[in-house]
Parts: C-alpha cells; structure tokens; sequence
C-alpha cells in the first residue's frame, strides 16, 4: 500500500483541491484497500499458489475504488447513465469532480494491473445492477424474499468482482461458492450493522426478523451450503480444507452476534424498535465473546 494507494492518495491531496474527508481516506486505504487484497490471499489458498504483484495491486486498487464508488452512487445529483459510463468506458475526461477524479484514476490503474479488463467491467456492471437493487431496501413494501435475493446479489456481486482480477477461469461450481461466500459475508456484516441500519431506515433480513432462532437457521444453513460448495469445487482437496477452515474463522463471528441479539427476545419474539444502541452492537472485541466466537470456530472447522 505504501507504494501504491498511500502514494497516490498523498499525491492527490497535493495537488488537487477537494471536499474528501479523513474518513473518506481511511475507507478507501484501511478498510477496502487493505481487507479486499486479504480477501484475495485468502482465496489464493484455494488454488494453491501465492498472490502475485500484479493481482495484489489489482486488487488494492479496485477496494480503493469501492467506497468511492458506493459514495457516488448514493450522491445526490449523481445519474446512474453517469456511473455506467465510468465503469465502462473511465476517462479523466469524465470527471465531474475532485470524487470521480479519484474514483477513475484508481480504477484506471487497477485496469492497467490486469490482462482480465473486459471480465472486471462486466463484474462491475454487476455489482452497479446490485446497488441499483439495493435502494428498494428503504422501502416498506420490498417483501423479505426480494431482500434476501437483494442480500445475495450485493455480496454476491461483490466478490466476484474481485475474483475477476485474478488468474484463471470461473466455472460454474466456482461462481456458486463465490456467490454464497458473498451472500453470508453480506448477511453477517448486517447482523453487525443492525443498529445503524435500523436508525437508517434500511431493510435487512436482520433489521425485519421477528425470530433470531429462525434467523440463525438461514445463516448456519448458508454456511453448511458453501462447505458443501467448496467440497464440490474443482480444487485439491488440502486446500479445500485450509480454504474451509478460513471460512469458518470469518463466517463464526456472525454466530457470537446472533446469541447476543437472540437474548434480547421476549417471549419468543424479537421487537428491534425497542432494544438500546448498547444492546445490538456486538463487541467481538470482549473476552467473552471471543471466547464464544474460539468454541464456534473449533465446532465448524470440524465440520469444514
């Protein structure tokens, strides 16, 4: 990072104006630019060779295109006919600001990275259509079954996008595992967002639960459904079982949330309006909790 998205950033600060704030930095390095190459060496496991220069730089490029991205497509005043032709055709010359600059000079130098251009404006394309979906998560009438396609195809969409800057081809048991890792990644990131995505007014499977148990069902058979993807994926079968074991390390923090959130019913029932920031925020930072998320993992790496 140092020798790329750091120096970039730092370079574009000198010499640009702009109205980006520190957070909007500390999201694009330390959060996308530094977990989506993660999420990369992880899924090099699988294949069994390491992360090469050119796919880890892809790869830190294009999170650091991700909240940017995310930011724009929520910006008022900002038209999707806009975005499209961001993703499909970047030039600095479309760059109605200092965001859009930035958001193209990252991608332009994720596309330089990679001889997958074409397959990473297709995922791209994907993950706009999932976003564009995703906006019916502020409205009361989006039924439970159109949230959980909505859940899928955002996280799905997601990692496939950052799949494509790697070697090889998708097949299509690959692109099933992708799409369900994506699915329950999208799924417990919103067990731990609940709280803000309730102040937000935002619609997911576990802002509108009424039954935690039931809810842990959909999540541990999710997780139960990848295993059995990854076991059926086109891979050696050792790094299978690492791949599976990383899996269950990440998928088990969401198991900690649920029992917290599920002591919260009263008589069988989940009432979200009525519980304290305190009460829904999960910290996996506590001893217990760790402890709890240890004995999680040690049950479902077995099974992996």
């Amino acid at each position: 990072m140092q020798h790329t998205i750091l120096s970039d950033l730092e370079d574009f600060k000198r010499t640009n104006e702009h109205d980006l704030t520190e957070e909007d930095f500390e999201k694009i390095t330390f959060y996308y630019g530094l977990a989506v190459p993660v999420i990369g060496e992880l899924y090099c496991l699988l294949r069994g060779f390491k992360i090469s220069h050119a796919e880890r730089t892809a790869l830190t490029y294009l999170g650091g295109t991700t909240g940017l991205f995310d930011d724009s497509f929520d910006k008022p005043g900002t038209s999707k006919e806009h975005l499209k032709e961001l993703i499909n055709n970047p030039s600095l010359e479309l760059a109605r600001n200092t965001r859009d600059k930035l958001l193209i000079k990252l991608y332009l130098k994720a596309l330089d990275q990679s001889p997958f251009v074409t397959r990473i404006k297709q995922a791209a394309n994907s993950v706009f259509d999932a976003q564009v979906q995703s906006k019916k998560q502020t409205d009361i009438a989006t039924s439970a079954q159109e949230i959980v396609d909505i859940t899928r195809q955002k996280g799905g969409a997601s990692i496939l996008f950052y799949r494509t800057a790697l070697e090889g081809e998708i097949d299509e048991t690959e692109q099933k595992l992708l799409l369900n890792i994506g699915f329950i990644g999208q799924l417990e990131n919103d067990l731990f967002d609940i709280y803000k995505d309730r102040e937000d007014g935002i619609r997911t499977l576990a802002t509108i639960s009424k039954s935690i148990p039931a809810l842990r069902t959909q999540y541990e058979s999710i997780i139960s459904e990848t295993f059995l993807l990854i076991n059926q994926a086109n891979f050696p079968k050792s790094n299978k079982r690492k791949f599976a074991r990383m899996l269950a390390a990440v998928t088990t923090r969401g198991l900690v949330c649920l029992d917290q959130l599920e002591k919260l019913e009263h008589k069988g029932v989940f009432e979200l309006s009525r519980y304290s920031r305190k009460q829904l925020i999960c910290n996996m930072g506590a001893p217990k909790n760790i402890m709890r998320w240890v004995a999680y993992y040690l049950r479902w790496n077995a099974k992996a």
